[in-house]
């Protein structure tokens, strides 16, 4: 592993879902340890509730505010905040704001970005978004929770 500097606005970019994702660092940056991405989420973005079964993931909320579902917990985070989702917990996001959602989103180990890469650009077809997912240890549970609809 070597030095990184990535200059603003640079670095592979998806549109996963509906977000974009901008790749940051991943598994050939940190010799697997984790994929750092930056991540834009328009209004009225939702993710399905889903298991991350390898990785834990975080957020570290840039601008907006964020709506969050975890195991039997609901709260929301904003601008400045941090929130850790341990693996095998089952979780949501949401942006319900009236403005693009801003966050940084962390996994370790590295590899959320081979999933972010292998879905990006697909429509919103729930059996191929869960097939993909399976490949990659994410199991996806459904629509988001009642609370988020």
């Amino acid at each position: 592993m070597s030095a990184l500097h990535l200059p603003a606005g640079t670095g592979a970019t998806h549109h996963f879902l509906g977000t974009t994702m901008t790749v940051k660092a991943g598994t050939s940056e940190t010799a697997g340890a984790l994929t750092l991405i930056e991540q834009e989420c328009p209004p009225d973005f939702a993710t399905p509730w889903h298991v991350h079964q390898n990785d834990d993931e975080a957020f570290y909320v840039l601008s907006g505010t964020v709506q969050l579902y975890c195991g039997d917990r609901t709260w929301q985070a904003g601008s400045g905040d941090f929130v850790l989702l341990p693996r095998d917990l089952p979780h949501a996001f949401a942006n319900r704001q009236d403005s693009p959602l801003r966050l940084l989103q962390l996994t370790w180990p590295a590899g959320f970005e081979h999933f972010a890469a292998d879905i990006a650009g697909g429509g919103p077809d729930p059996a191929l978004l869960a097939e993909v997912a399976a490949r990659h240890g994410y199991q996806i549970l459904g629509p988001p929770p009642d609370a988020i609809s």
